[in-house]
């Protein structure tokens, strides 16, 4: 066979596979009935579907609506304005967190009048305070020999020893820390004796001093705390005790500052109370036209120096001759020292039960001292 017939025959094989598979290719009369019905449904559900799309984009792309602040109960008393909202933003934070804006307001937060003001509440017991330094101030001392009674008895010598016998007596607590201002007949001005308390953190102060009172025909006891005088004679008497007291202006100007100390003015005032309705109650056993002249305010540049609770006592009228004679009685001194000391539990809320500082077969031994 010639190479063009062959040529011929390969061509005409080839056109008619080409044609075949046209035939094979194109749908036929059922197929294409079958695509038409199913472009008309896909027609008739397009709307839906649209919708559906639609709403699926809308839920998506919406941004995130912070959550509404939660409404607070109303109370009587709005400390802080809570309708005035901020917003702190914090690192990280996917959103903020609201904080309340704090609104400062003296005259509405801060109302100590309960605490300050209020006779029946004491701040010492409100906070749990307790005393456990004790120092005692015996007055004058040295070359000050203080008052002195007809006779010759000087009052630096009978307070001393009174404070001598108090701190035995009190020493006796285990609780109790007592300490003198002086132990001996030295002179201590005033600026040591404050100094002194404040160096051993005293809790406690207790000046005691015994008053001549010439002009009066009857004996007296008086107790007195830090404040502005009553009296002429309170005044007099402030200068008398303050001569001398080493204390310099500079100082002075700080000491000044201490007058608004509520607690210390407080806890002074019920102090000399104390102490003064004992010794009064004692004294008049032995003297019965003794006067009781009270708790009084007098400015004791000593009282005001001493950062505790402080008191001075005059525990008696060294100018009359008949209670010269009985300060000069070591029995009569003995029964001052317990007026004293049941003055000073009676502040600090104790019983008269001391604990004597000592053991047996490893126990405190108890004393009951009535």
């Amino acid at each position: 066979m010639s190479q063009a017939k062959n040529d011929k025959l390969k061509a005409t094989i080839l056109r008619e596979v080409f044609e075949e598979n046209l035939r094979i290719d194109a749908p036929g009369p059922r197929q294409r009935s079958r695509i038409v019905r199913e472009g008309r449904k896909l027609i008739r559900l397009a709307p839906l579907l649209l919708g559906c799309l639609a709403l699926a984009v809308f839920f998506l792309l919406e941004p995130e609506q912070p959550k509404p602040t939660p409404e607070l109960p109303s109370t009587s008393q709005t400390i802080f304005p809570w309708h005035e909202i901020i917003y702190t933003p914090h690192l990280l934070a996917e959103t903020p967190v609201p904080l309340p804006r704090v609104s400062f307001d003296a005259s509405r937060l801060l109302n100590y009048d309960l605490l300050l003001n209020r006779q029946d509440v004491r701040l010492r017991s409100v906070f749990g305070l307790e005393s456990r330094t004790i120092v005692i101030d015996p007055g004058h001392g040295g070359r000050d020999p203080g008052a002195i009674g007809n006779q010759g008895t000087m009052e630096k010598d009978i307070v001393l020893d009174i404070a001598r016998r108090l701190k035995k007596e009190l020493d006796k607590n285990s609780l109790y820390n007592v300490l003198l201002t002086r132990e001996d007949d030295t002179f201590v001005s005033l600026a040591e004796r404050v100094a002194f308390a404040n160096r051993h953190r005293a809790d406690l102060f207790i000046s005691l001093h015994i008053n001549a009172l010439p002009q009066k025909e009857f004996n007296v006891t008086e107790t007195y705390y830090f404040g502005p005088p009553s009296d002429i004679h309170t005044l007099r008497l402030a200068e008398q005790e303050n001569r001398g007291s080493e204390i310099k202006t500079g100082d002075f100007k700080d000491m000044i500052k201490k007058i608004g100390n509520v607690l210390k003015e407080q806890e002074s005032a019920t102090l000399a109370t104390t102490i003064q309705h004992n010794l009064f109650s004692n004294l008049k056993k032995y003297d019965r036209i003794i006067a009781d002249r009270g708790i009084k305010i007098a400015p004791f540049v000593v009282l005001l120096g001493v950062e505790a609770p402080s008191v001075l006592v005059e525990i008696s009228c060294i100018s009359k001759n008949e209670e010269e004679a009985n300060l000069n009685s070591a029995a009569y001194r003995e029964k001052i020292t317990t007026s004293l000391e049941k003055g000073i539990n009676a502040y600090l809320g104790r019983p008269q039960t001391q604990v004597v500082k000592g053991e047996k077969n490893g126990k405190e031994i108890g004393n009951q001292n009535s």
